[in-house]
């Protein structure tokens, strides 16, 4: 009884989980020297399959690229810029530059690490805050408030200590949002890091399905500059 007493006290210590998190997906040395990742898949919505790439190079861009009904759409994200074009979608058939809010609120997803909790110094406060089920999968819940005061829930598989499920407020348009995103799939690299390979789309529509992935390639930086589709 009491060495069960103990597992259960140190399973619900927050900064306990989140170090058995980033030892999971490879340690921060081996995360650490990825400088670059180009993930290519795809996804199903309504009975068509939309071709996505991702491609981040840290402090520089993140590129999204969309191919759906016959037409290639992105979305480019620097430090100071970004620029979203969606020729499939009404409205969204020229370059439009992202609003200054939104692109100060993304700014740390232009690094590979984004969403893996890799960085603690970043973290300011971490509280355990019970246990919950993701797809049959125990898990355990840490309530997470970033240097920047954003907040987010993630639930870690008790078994593994992958992140298999994050809810995080964000604003769109003046209005703050929840936003839940699911990881699976989960992929250990030759360079020793473990990724997702399937993760839901935060515009809520279906999965993500990575079927390759390129790690510190060169990736020319020109890629993230509207109309340099032809150097993907």
């Amino acid at each position: 009884m009491f060495i069960a007493g103990m597992t259960t006290v140190k399973a619900q210590n927050a900064d306990e989980i989140i170090q058995k998190h980033i030892d999971a997906i490879g340690g921060t040395s081996n995360w650490d020297k990825i400088k670059s990742m180009k993930r290519v898949g795809s996804m199903s919505m309504q009975g068509m399959e939309i071709g996505f790439t991702q491609t981040v190079v840290n402090d520089k861009g993140m590129r999204t690229d969309i191919s759906a009904m016959g037409q290639n759409g992105y979305v480019i994200l620097t430090p100071k810029e970004g620029w979203m074009y969606m020729p499939f979608q009404p409205g969204m058939d020229k370059v439009t530059p992202m609003p200054a809010e939104q692109i100060k609120a993304a700014q740390s997803q232009l690094n590979v690490k984004a969403d893996q909790l890799l960085d603690k110094s970043a973290i300011t406060k971490a509280e355990y805050v019970g246990k919950d089920t993701v797809n049959n999968i125990g898990c355990l819940k840490v309530k997470i408030t970033d240097k920047d005061g954003n907040e987010q829930t993630a639930f870690f598989d008790a078994s593994t200590y992958y992140i298999v499920h994050s809810e995080r407020k964000v604003k769109v348009q003046d209005e703050e949002q929840e936003v839940a995103i699911n990881f699976s799939n989960f992929q250990k690299q030759p360079e020793g890091i473990v990724i997702p390979m399937t993760v839901t789309s935060p515009m809520g529509q279906g999965d993500i399905n990575f079927k390759s992935v390129e790690i510190n390639k060169t990736i020319d930086d020109s890629i993230f500059k509207p109309g340099a589709e032809d150097k993907k």
